[in-house]
C-alpha cells in the first residue's frame, strides 16, 4: 500500500466549498503516480519502454468529501494482475483514520510501438504486489452498464490543450468533470460510474447524451458519429 499526507486546497474546492470531483480524481492519479515513480516506474521508465498504463473503468462510492483545510490521507495499492490488467484500489481517508471515499479502478497495460494491449513485466508486477493487499469491501461493482436509448443532447464540448495529459489524451479526470457540467441540477454524487472507450485528443468534438434516472444520471460522452469515448454515471 501506498499513501501520502495531504490538506485540502482552495483551487480544489468546488463551489458548494467540498472537494471537487475533478480535485478527488486528481488526488488518486497522483497518488498512484506517486508510487509508481518511487517504485522506478514512472512516466520515465515507461516512456522508455515505448509502454502505457491506461484506465479502463473506475467505481468510485463516496461517503463524504473534505473542506477547506482538512487534512487527509490519500492511498491506493495493486491487489491483482490478470493477463494486460491491473486491478487497483484507492482510497480517502479524514485526520481519524476514517474512509472518506473508496475507489476501484482498472488499468491495461499498453504496448504503443505495437499499439496493442500486452502484459508487463515480472519485475513491475513483483514491485506493485509486494504488499499483498486485498480488495477494499465496497458497494457491488458494476464492470458495464447499459446505453440508454433515449437520451437529450448536451452542449458541445471541444477539447483544448488545458484538457491533455502527457499521453496527449484528454486527461481522465476531466471526462468527470465535463460530465457533471454538463448538469445544472445541485446534488451530491454518492457514486461514479466511468468506463472509458477511446481516448478523446486535441480539437475533438464530444456531444454528450444525457439520461436522468430516479436516482442517477448517465453521460454517454460520444463523438459525432455516437462512438463512446467515455460513459460517466453518477448515483445520487
Amino acid at each position: 500500500m501506498y499513501s501520502f499526507n495531504e490538506r485540502i486546497r482552495y483551487s480544489e474546492l468546488g463551489e458548494d466549498g467540498e472537494l471537487s470531483l475533478l480535485g478527488l480524481l486528481n488526488l488518486f492519479q497522483d497518488c498512484s503516480t506517486f508510487q509508481s515513480e518511487d517504485l522506478g516506474l514512472g512516466i520515465e521508465y515507461l516512456q522508455g519502454k515505448r509502454e502505457a498504463w491506461w484506465v479502463n473503468s473506475w467505481q468510485i462510492d463516496i461517503s463524504k468529501l473534505p473542506v477547506l483545510g482538512q487534512r487527509v490521507e490519500v492511498g491506493t495499492f495493486a491487489y491483482a494482475f490478470k493477463s494486460f490488467y491491473g486491478f487497483r484500489n484507492f482510497f480517502l481517508k479524514d485526520e481519524n483514520g476514517e474512509f472518506l471515499v473508496k475507489a476501484d479502478s482498472i488499468w491495461f497495460h499498453y504496448d504503443l510501438d505495437n499499439k496493442r494491449p500486452t502484459k508487463p513485466t515480472d519485475e513491475a508486477l513483483g514491485k506493485y504486489l509486494a504488499g499483498n493487499d486485498k480488495h477494499m469491501e465496497m458497494t457491488q461493482i458494476v464492470r458495464k452498464f447499459d446505453l440508454p436509448s433515449d437520451y437529450e443532447l448536451g452542449d458541445e464540448i471541444i477539447v483544448t490543450k488545458n484538457d491533455l495529459d502527457t499521453n496527449h489524451h484528454m486527461n481522465n479526470a476531466i471526462y468527470v468533470s465535463k460530465a457533471r457540467n454538463l448538469i445544472d441540477k445541485d446534488f451530491k454524487v454518492k457514486k461514479i460510474g466511468v468506463q472509458y472507450k477511446k481516448a478523446a485528443v486535441l480539437h475533438d468534438i464530444i456531444l454528450p447524451r444525457i439520461t436522468k434516472d430516479k436516482d442517477s444520471y448517465i453521460i454517454n460522452l460520444a463523438d459525432k458519429d455516437g462512438d463512446t469515448y467515455a460513459v460517466v454515471k453518477f448515483d445520487y
